[in-house]
């Protein structure tokens, strides 16, 4: 009998070029694999940087991270900023919280760590999104994809975000979003389901990153008009399904935290827009604003860490900056309804420019900054999607071969990239440590009060830590400017106002800390710190009574303020009152059982009144502290 032989399945080339297409083939993975080794070296020289400006919010000082896994169910149980400060409220981040706590159980608290992984998952997003542009641009060259995603790792506007570890949950929030849009495409269109709740656990994970995520729910619909041939009625399903997600997350953060907005009356110093006159001054100042992440996209230069009063003027409707802001805006909006007739790709890069902005944007809900550049970090994609589609029209990039591009194109992309590289390279090194960061500062934000008082608080505390210092008297001469400038920037700057006292006592110059304190309460009154300083020197000064009042001021306004009540304490010993001193050193070492100087004044106290064997339980509770 004869062999029966098994007809061979032929394919198309229309078809075979078609499946190249939708999938993810080796090929792909080569310049994948280039992205990734770009992203990661081009951030590789802040592998070494240390802690700066916030990092502490979410390491060092930060007690649920510094207890590693065992911290873990708190970080999902509180507010993002519970374990740095006690406050339950504003935001829900418990990603980026558990990444640290993570790394410090495996790798110990050390900068250098999470420096290293913020450069990997910034590489590793590259990727991702390079396959998410593979996918959407399945039909256009190779190179389009691709060079978006160059332009995106090479932009200089990131280097906030990337250089800086509090920034990691920008980092998590974009590559986490950018799957989900992946996630979303696979699932349309090879209409397997799986790919879909993937897309959902994606997005979950996006907004708990950070919650300005939520906004890739906006691009969801977009992205299946633009890519897909999902009709209306699919992709009101599909994005629903996202939005159950998003309302899922907020039942976990109304269950979690006791508020979850920003406090009513915030100042100035942390958004400036709050320092505007009026409603039409603030639109008119923050239509500028906009203005300005447009040209810090296309000109990124210079670049600041700080955008905080006043920094950026308050305007009216008739500066010019507010004109030529909305005209550009009003532009970009035509070309972006322009173009969704044919599903211009350009209209899209408007769309998601627009949509990952509009939470951070002031518009909606004042946010805790008049302007970050971290705030267009997901929606600097926008720009780069536009600018890698002129860049591939223009020139007639058609073959999908890489090495088959056009010369010219290549030359124009490469000047690009390396221009951005250089920039970003230079940039990494403000971010290395306080010292240049906040040097950094003071050019690029002489007109902000913040960036003068760190700048000074940076130098005070090097004082405070080093009192043998050899150019102990300029350095403080230098700080002080710089304070004093702040307070001129804005006059009720109480934690410039304060700090400066605490740089004036440092250098033994009560009589002007104790004016710096007394300007500080003229405008704070309740501002515990600055209560709790000038009583001391009241009290140093023998004036019992006003020190008294300042520190019963500061137990009215937080009864459990140890600092305050050990004071108090001091007092009344002082005024040969032992019993009512033990009182209020008992309640202070409830709370603050290892303060050495309470211990040793109890002691006293105890002793004092003839109670030996009470002073020798205080007394073996010091000893074993100091071993």
């Amino acid at each position: 009998m004869a062999k029966r032989v098994k007809k061979k399945r032929t394919v198309s080339k229309k078809k075979k070029a078609r499946v190249q297409k939708t999938g993810f083939h080796l090929k792909d993975w080569y310049p994948a694999i280039g992205v990734f080794i770009f992203g990661f070296l081009l951030y590789a020289n802040t592998i070494g940087h240390d802690f700066v400006l916030d990092d502490d919010i979410i390491t060092r000082k930060n007690t649920f991270v510094s207890e590693g896994f065992g911290g873990l169910k708190d970080i999902f149980t509180h507010g993002y900023l519970y374990g740095f400060n006690g406050a339950n409220d504003q935001s829900y981040r418990p990603l980026i919280l558990a990444n640290m706590a993570i790394e410090t159980q495996l790798f110990g608290q050390n900068a250098t760590t999470h420096h290293f992984f913020n450069v990997l998952i910034f590489a590793f997003s590259a990727v991702i999104l390079f396959f998410f542009l593979s996918k959407a641009f399945r039909d256009k060259p190779l190179w389009l994809p691709l060079s978006i995603t160059l332009l995106f790792v090479a932009h200089p506007i990131h280097t906030e975000v990337v250089a800086n570890i509090k920034s990691r949950d920008e980092i998590l929030s974009f590559t986490f979003g950018i799957a989900t849009l992946l996630f979303v495409l696979k699932s349309a269109l090879s209409e397997q389901n799986k790919y879909l709740y993937y897309g959902l656990v994606s997005y979950f994970l996006c907004v708990l990153s950070k919650e300005t995520g939520l906004a890739v729910l906006g691009l969801v619909p977009f992205t299946l008009f633009f890519f897909t041939k999902d009709d209306f009625k699919q992709i009101g399903k599909t994005t629903a399904a996202f939005a159950v997600v998003a309302a899922l997350y907020f039942i976990i953060r109304s269950s979690v935290m006791d508020s979850m907005t920003f406090e009513e009356n915030m100042s100035p110093i942390n958004n400036g827009l709050m320092a505007a006159e009026s409603a039409g001054e603030r639109f008119a100042t923050n239509v500028s604003i906009m203005g300005r992440y447009l040209k810090l996209l296309l000109f990124p230069h210079p670049l600041s860490y700080d955008y905080s009063y006043s920094q950026i003027p308050i305007i009216g409707f008739g500066d010019f900056r507010f004109f030529l802001s909305l005209l550009a805006y009003i532009g970009l909006a035509v070309l972006a309804v322009l173009g969704l007739k044919n599903k211009n790709p350009i209209s899209f890069g408007i769309i998601l420019y627009v949509v990952m902005l509009i939470l951070v944007s002031n518009f909606i809900t004042p946010v805790g900054a008049t302007m970050a550049e971290r705030f267009i970090y997901s929606s600097s994609l926008g720009f780069c999607l536009i600018l890698g589609v002129l860049l591939v029209n223009w020139f007639k990039v058609g073959d999908q071969d890489l090495l088959k591009a056009p010369t010219l194109f290549l030359a124009t992309l490469g000047v690009i990239l390396s221009l951005y590289s250089a920039k970003t390279n230079m940039r990494n090194m403000d971010w290395k440590n306080s010292e240049t960061l906040y040097s950094s500062g003071l050019v690029t934000a002489s007109n902000s009060a913040r960036a003068h008082n760190h700048y000074a608080s940076h130098y005070r505390e090097l004082l405070e830590n080093n009192p043998n210092h050899p150019n102990r008297t300029a350095i403080a001469t230098d700080a002080i400017n710089h304070y004093k400038r702040a307070l001129e920037i804005f006059p009720e700057y109480s934690e410039a106002s304060y700090n400066l006292g605490v740089l004036y006592y440092t250098m033994g110059q009560t009589d002007s800390a104790l004016i710096a304190y007394e300007n500080t309460l003229s405008f704070a009154p309740n501002y515990l710190n600055a209560l709790n300083n000038s009583g001391v020197i009241y009290f140093e000064r023998g004036d019992y009574n006003t020190a008294l009042a300042r520190w019963s001021k500061v137990i009215e306004e937080d009864p459990n303020n140890a600092q305050g009540l050990g004071n108090i304490g001091a007092i009344y010993q002082n005024s040969g009152n032992y019993n009512e001193a033990i009182q209020y050193y008992q309640r202070a070492l409830s709370l603050n059982p290892n303060n050495p100087n309470m211990l040793g004044n109890i002691i006293k106290c105890y002793n004092d009144i003839g109670q030996p064997d009470q002073a020798k339980i205080y007394q073996d509770r010091l000893n074993q502290l100091r071993r």
